[in-house]
């Protein structure tokens, strides 16, 4: 799928622009604030309906305006068939969808539609913060990869909620546990999705480190969120009296880790800075190739002022594996001619309105 127009009214400094990109690469230049990053929070919005810099509607509306709307009309090349899909978010954190002209609950469609693989600035972090950005990195994968991962995910989300509330609420042990058949079951299959799809990860990790001639080696390894060698139904039974003290579930897929080690230790303890930003855009693109060669489907890629993360080497390295995807790629830069020779489609930003050229 590519992104054949885009229109963006409303959001950050970016009042109205229509944008009709390249289906290769598409690069913005402009100074720090012309609203280069905003392009790219906005197909991020039209994708999974929020921004990879915030969750909140009221920090992306232009001052002063009470909604931003996004629209877009996309192409599959594999069907030559053409989708449109809109998106519109309040100020109070209400939200309008539509796909194909036709109002729409969830954005779950658009999003397995669409799919969007953002590397930021603070991609790192993936490595540096806590377990729930390295759970939210392989649900992206898993979600796009393994069809029955996301009714697991909503069934397993709905029962952990009723499952908490009963325990807020000091509700009696067979009210509390009445949630736990839906929640094992559900679990269970998350579970296994998210095992199987780290597993193929590593695989493709392996190689792709390889074939960029790092000097490291990592290891993935899925660590469920209870203790192994036994079932999820018995972590919840055992887990009982802790989860009434803390008056949350304290066992399941939810607690879940990736952890990412290179021999032995974990990363964000034995590699630099540099070499950890290098993992992780390593990792981000062994997702793409990964999602490409099971459901034959480009993601497009948002690479966010990525000159500014890498040396020359290492962004020819990124770019040349992006390439290869035949991805839609959006990348913004202030330092352009720090940028290896690839064949770019150029545009300007400048104060929040875009022009196509230099």
């Amino acid at each position: 799928m590519i992104l054949t127009q885009i229109d963006i009214r409303g959001l950050r400094n970016l009042r109205e622009v229509v944008l009709t990109p390249a289906p290769g690469f598409n690069l913005f230049v402009g100074a720090n604030g012309a609203g280069k990053s905003s392009i790219l929070e906005a197909i991020h919005c039209l994708s999974v309906g929020h921004s990879f810099r915030t969750r909140k509607a009221k920090e992306l509306i232009t001052r002063g305006e009470d909604e931003f709307t996004l629209a877009c009309q996309m192409l599959d090349r594999s069907t030559d068939q053409t989708h449109r899909s809109g998106l519109r978010r309040h100020r109070d954190g209400s939200t309008e969808l539509r796909l194909n002209y036709e109002e729409i609950r969830s954005i779950s469609p658009v999003t397995q539609l669409l799919p969007v693989k953002a590397l930021t600035p603070d991609s790192h972090s993936l490595i540096q913060d806590g377990p729930s950005g390295r759970r939210s990195f392989i649900d992206w994968g898993t979600f796009h990869v393994e069809h029955g991962f996301f009714d697991a995910w909503k069934i397993y989300r709905r029962a952990l909620s009723q499952r908490n509330q009963s325990l807020k609420d000091n509700f009696s042990d067979s009210e509390v546990c009445s949630w736990d058949e839906q929640i094992i079951s559900a679990g269970s299959q998350l579970d296994m999705y998210r095992r199987n799809y780290t597993n193929s990860l590593q695989t493709t990790l392996v190689k792709l480190l390889e074939s960029m001639e790092t000097m490291f080696h990592v290891e993935l390894s899925y660590r469920s969120g209870w203790s192994d060698g036994i079932e999820l139904g018995e972590a919840l039974a055992k887990s009982l009296n802790n989860c009434r003290r803390f008056r949350t579930t304290t066992v399941g897929p939810h607690r879940a880790e990736l952890q990412i080690s290179t021999d032995g230790v974990l990363a964000k303890q034995i590699l630099s800075r540099g070499q950890q930003k290098l993992l992780v855009y390593a990792m981000h693109l062994s997702q793409l190739i990964l999602l490409h060669q099971i459901t034959n489907k480009p993601a497009i890629v948002l690479c966010d002022d990525l000159p500014s993360e890498l040396d020359q080497e290492q962004n020819g390295k990124v770019l040349d594996q992006i390439a290869q995807l035949n991805s839609q790629v959006f990348l913004t830069s202030t330092e352009p001619q720090s940028l290896p020779e690839i064949d770019f489609e150029m545009f300007t930003m400048t104060g929040g309105e875009l022009r196509k050229g230099v």
